[in-house]
């Protein structure tokens, strides 16, 4: 079941926020991909994303690479965060996604 892989995934690989004081998770971009595939499986839409990246003091701070989507359509949504994590490779940053599941 795909819903038990993404709490899997953000299990293993996310990293909180909660110091910052967010209630989200922040998945390294090596992971991005993988996440993007379970949500197409649950036909989830992403409706955009936070980039950060960490500090040397191990914090971490937005980069202001974030996007949204506000369209209805689950295969726009994903391929404009694909867009995003295709240009963002290579670099050491973590994303926080915002899914709609309805």
């Amino acid at each position: 079941m795909p819903i038990s892989k993404i709490l899997e995934l953000y299990a293993r690989s996310g990293r909180s926020l909660i110091a910052k004081g967010l209630n989200e998770a922040a998945l390294p971009l090596a992971d991005a991909h993988v996440a993007l595939e379970l949500f197409n499986e649950q036909r989830w839409r992403v409706l955009g994303g936070d980039v950060y990246r960490m500090t040397k003091d191990g914090e971490f701070e937005l980069t202001y690479e974030d996007w949204f989507y506000d369209g209805e359509s689950v295969e726009q949504s994903i391929g404009l965060a694909y867009e995003v994590v295709n240009r963002l490779a290579g670099q050491p940053v973590y994303i926080v996604f915002v899914v709609n599941a309805s």
